[in-house]
């Protein structure tokens, strides 16, 4: 028997509607009211039944009338009022419904925006459709154009605009555009267009947005301030305000980060004391039960997220077991194929693996929960699908260091499940830190790529060294590779885009990448900082998404996504005649329990060097002193780096007796002291020796070991009278990766040898004018020579584009400047050439053979360690074969001496960059050095004040590349 269907008046409901205000209600219980009303007025159970109902009546119409393109707007404006039931917009069905709405519904604006907004708010709504937010985007910005700047309605839609950006953003990935978003709500906060309830709900957005982007930045005073803001909204908020519950649980949660940041900047103990105590479960429930129940899916999964975290911090497996039921609750509302499912089901497994972990709960239970959390893991995994899904990379972490601790936990008894276990996780691992290459390439710009990897180098590290622990050499190889350097390796892949598409037959995909990537940005106060202004971060994340993807749909995937094996690396050593890449693995010193020593054969992370040979063969040498929390090192990094800022005019002060060193010689000094012990004296013995050559090195320090200059390591056992230092007995170079070092190797030297010589540009370094006026007359006569008024950054950058075989030496100030969105700089005559302008405008200088840095800090990372973000390794992406780059402030007369000296061991005997640096230092080094024919009386004069035994004078300087 059919049963009657309910008689239902959409233009009736929808005045019902307006009438009770319901599109401005934020109370939890009319909300949810509200959604009922609706579908009572439809006389359907659920919104899935009503959506259904109206679309298929709908299509029951005459299509292309007036009447039907009313009703398809009707029903896309009441889609934000049934998505608050259940997710059942269609992108297929809205966009019929739109193409109806747009081409017969009423023609005024008005009514056309409203349709858009309310369609925008559905989208939100679909939290798994990213195809779906970019096609509601487009429409806006296109309905958008007919309404001029400042009105209210261009002011609502761009609110619509700016909240699918940030949906956009966390949902796939693109930092950019989630902080442009952010600060176009905050524009957009005090327009007309929004009542006092919009405003109040916009601050808490914004505070949260905020305090995100402070947190990911890791600065610990902007998330103070953002969270203080929150806690300002909270109090004005009604306590049956819709939104309360996440409110307070992200409070909750933003101020366990700030505990975090704030322990570790002051080296106490990490503790929630401070942290407001969440609201009773019971309270929490009753408030999200009066929710529609969309929304309670949204507050269930986002109270229970914070309060897993918390549980685990604290220790607390009951906590844990409470939260896990928000979440269970939240996942039987919840179909498979809704993103949050995924989301949540993560969430559960992390909590059950990590609930394995802990000590306070019962050994009998450790087994169960870890093997449920990580079947939440395996399933959530599989559902993410790839690393282009911004959760692929967190979930394989999570999955693969499950996978792991269970290993261990069946040792002894069950030795083969172990086995496959740590395989597991040495694979999934490997995987997981493919997905951060995919993220950092989605970012627009080298601050935002730089600040997603972040996580990358210290993931890298946990993989390799279970790949290190399982004799895995070549898994350690590619695992420590893909996590470094991947803001310089997004550079390298971007320059290389439109060649990529064109060669997969899209053109016009190709050309787009083109024209967004050179585009201008002025700089403070309007001028351009650069030569024609500063490049833009280029290609939005939007565009870097479809580029991706097509890309990653191709055989190119290889060159996206995979650091190189050690046969490709062997093969660019023997092009370069390097004898060996050598990683530097930091141990740690956190030792292992009794417990987990004997009872799941748990040891301490081990320093290691790990060698991959010019055969391609690898081999791990253990190095047990090499730690990042070495006394040596620690004290270093903490006084800071030595040297004297370049100065003025020379003066004669006469013969004097050696200063005393400061503290920050003094510990170089104990820094290159340890070096040698722990590390290099080891590694050198262990290479084999050919006749009449020394070993020829590429090093690539992991994490903190990045600060240690260590060519300059005093190695043990040699007597001190030759002084004994790493570069007397090996040619050593520096790499940020494997991968820069394989695109370099592939350069052909150039085919001509200009010059290009920079001194002095700012009129306040004395000896670097002298220095480049000597090195260009008696090295480069037929070269430029630039100097005050001249070397400004145009005719910098002009000869670079011009030069076909070139060597560019400046002599000038170098900035480093860390975190910032310019964060290293050569200052220039007039303006400033940062390393961002290198690596992010579409220019590559190809046949660039030789950049000399002869500036303060030039090879010091602007974006932490394992980025190794520096104008030297900008120089290498953007074409240069070899850099010389300095680690720290440089005296300027010891510079001026080092720099002639390489220049003079190049051009009279013929040596290569990195071997005439050395030659150079060796010169520095030894007390009976002699002034070399030709050097100008000036130089010649300051020879004999230099001391062999100050590192500072000779030993900041670096080679990198060939």
């Amino acid at each position: 028997m059919t049963v009657p269907r309910t008689p239902y008046d959409l233009d009736a409901l929808q005045l019902e509607l307006r009438q009770s205000g319901a599109l401005e209600i934020v109370d939890a219980e009319d909300l949810a009211r509200h959604a009922a009303l609706v579908l009572e007025r439809l006389g359907c159970a659920t919104a899935r039944e009503a959506y259904d109902m109206l679309y298929e009546d709908w299509r029951a119409l005459p299509r292309g009338t007036p009447e039907s393109g009313m009703r398809a707007g009707q029903i896309l404006v009441l889609l934000a009022t049934l998505v608050l039931d259940q997710p059942v917009a269609d992108s297929r069905r809205e966009e019929e419904l739109l193409r109806e709405a747009e081409r017969y519904g009423p023609q005024d604006a008005r009514w056309q925006a409203g349709v858009h907004l309310t369609t925008g708010a559905a989208t939100v709504q679909r939290t798994g459709d990213p195809a779906g937010m970019e096609a509601a985007l487009a429409r806006l910005e296109k309905v958008r154009a007919a309404w001029p700047p400042g009105s209210r309605e261009r002011d609502a839609l761009d609110v619509s605009h700016a909240g699918l950006r940030v949906q956009l953003a966390q949902l796939a990935g693109g930092e950019e555009d989630f902080d442009s978003a952010v600060e176009d709500l905050a524009r957009l906060r005090d327009s007309p267009a929004f009542g006092e309830q919009d405003r109040l709900a916009m601050d808490a957005q914004l505070a949260v947005f905020r305090s995100h982007q402070a947190a990911r930045r890791e600065d610990e005073d902007a998330l103070a301030g953002h969270v203080r803001e929150l806690e300002t909204v909270l109090a004005r908020l009604s306590p049956r305000h819709m939104d309360r519950p996440n409110l307070e649980a992200y409070l909750e949660s933003l101020q366990g980060r700030l505990a975090e940041l704030r322990a570790r900047r002051t080296g106490e103990a990490f503790t929630l004391r401070d942290v407001t105590r969440p609201a009773a479960l019971d309270d929490v429930r009753r408030r999200i039960a009066a929710l529609p129940r969309n929304l309670r899916v949204d507050r269930l999964g986002e109270v229970g997220l914070v309060r897993v975290v918390r549980a685990m911090t604290e220790g607390d497996h009951q906590g844990a077991v409470e939260a896990f039921g928000l979440l269970e609750e939240a996942m039987d509302l919840l179909e498979p194929d809704d993103e949050r499912w995924l989301r949540n089901a993560g969430v559960l497994g992390l909590g059950h693996c990590s609930l394995g972990f802990l000590s306070v709960t019962p050994r009998a239970d450790r087994t169960g929960h870890v093997d449920q959390g990580i079947a939440w893991l395996r399933h959530a995994h599989r559902l993410a699908g790839g690393p282009e899904h911004p959760m692929y990379g967190n979930l394989g972490m999570a999955l693969a260091t499950a996978c792991r601790f269970r290993g261990d936990l069946r040792h002894p008894r069950d030795a083969p499940a172990r086995r496959r276990d740590h395989e597991a996780a040495r694979r999934i691992g490997r995987e997981a830190l493919r997905a951060s290459a995919w993220q950092v390439m989605l970012q627009s710009g080298t601050a935002h790529a730089a600040e997603t990897a972040r996580w990358a180098g210290r993931n890298a590290l946990d993989v390799a060294r279970w790949c290190l622990a399982d004799g895995a050499h070549a898994d350690a190889v590619r695992a420590l590779d893909a996590g470094r350097g991947l803001a310089l390796h997004t550079a390298s892949v971007a320059s290389t885009v439109p060649d990529m598409l064109t060669a997969l037959g899209q053109p016009e995909l190709a050309d787009e990448w083109r024209a967004a990537g050179g585009m201008t940005m002025a700089g403070p106060g309007g001028d351009a900082l650069f030569t024609a202004g500063a490049p833009a971060p280029g290609p939005s994340s939007r565009l870097r998404r479809r580029v991706l993807r097509a890309l990653a749909a191709s055989p190119l995937r290889h060159r996206l996504l995979e650091a190189p094996a050690p046969e490709e690396i062997g093969a660019a050593l023997r092009t370069m005649g390097a004898s060996a890449l050598v990683y530097l693995v930091p141990g740690s010193t956190d030792e292992p329990g009794v417990a987990d020593r004997v009872l799941f054969g748990r040891r301490a992370d081990r320093g290691q060097a790990l060698i991959v040979s010019a055969d391609g063969t690898t081999r791990a040498l253990p190095l047990p002193h090499l730690l990042v929390e070495a006394p040596a090192l620690v004290s270093y990094r903490a006084t800071g780096t030595p040297g004297r800022d370049a100065g003025g005019p020379p003066v004669d002060p006469g013969p004097e007796p050696p200063p005393r060193p400061d503290h920050a010689r003094a510990a170089l000094e104990r820094l290159c002291e340890w070096a040698g012990t722990a590390a290099m004296g080891p590694l050198l013995d262990a290479l084999p020796r050919g006749f009449g050559r020394v070993p020829s090195l590429a090093l690539v320090p992991m994490a903190e070991l990045g600060a240690v200059p260590w060519h300059a390591a005093r190695l043990p056992g040699r007597r001190r009278s030759t002084h004994g230092y790493a570069c007397q007995e090996a040619d050593i170079s520096y790499l940020p990766s494997a991968r820069l070092l394989c695109e370099v190797a592939a350069r052909p030297a150039g085919r001509s040898r200009q010059a290009l010589v920079v001194g002095n540009p700012t009129h306040d370094l004395h000896h670097a004018g002298e220095e480049a006026e000597a090195i260009q007359r008696a090295f480069h006569p037929d070269g430029d020579l630039l100097g005050p008024g001249t070397a400004t950054p145009a005719a910098v950058t002009d000869w670079l584009r011009r030069q076909r075989g070139g060597l560019l030496h400046l002599a000038c100030h170098g900035v480093v400047r860390q975190g910032e969105r310019h964060s290293a700089y050569l200052a220039l005559s007039g303006g400033r050439l940062a390393a961002e302008e290198l690596t992010e405008g579409a220019d590559r200088y190809r046949h660039l053979d030789l950049v000399v840095l002869a500036a303060c800090r030039t090879n010091v990372s602007g974006h932490g360690y394992d980025e190794a973000y520096s104008l030297a390794t900008a120089f290498l992406v953007a074409g240069a074969r070899s850099v010389i780059g300095s680690l720290w402030p440089v005296p300027d007369e010891a510079t001026s001496l080092l720099m002639y000296m390489t220049h003079h061991f190049m051009s009279r005997d013929g040596l290569p960059p990195g071997p005439a640096l050395r030659s150079a230092q060796s010169w520095m080094l030894d007390d009976r050095r002699q002034p070399p024919p030709g050097m100008p009386d000036r130089l010649r004069a300051r020879v004999p004040s230099i001391r062999g035994d100050d590192l500072t004078a000779w030993a900041g300087f670096t080679h990198l590349g060939w």
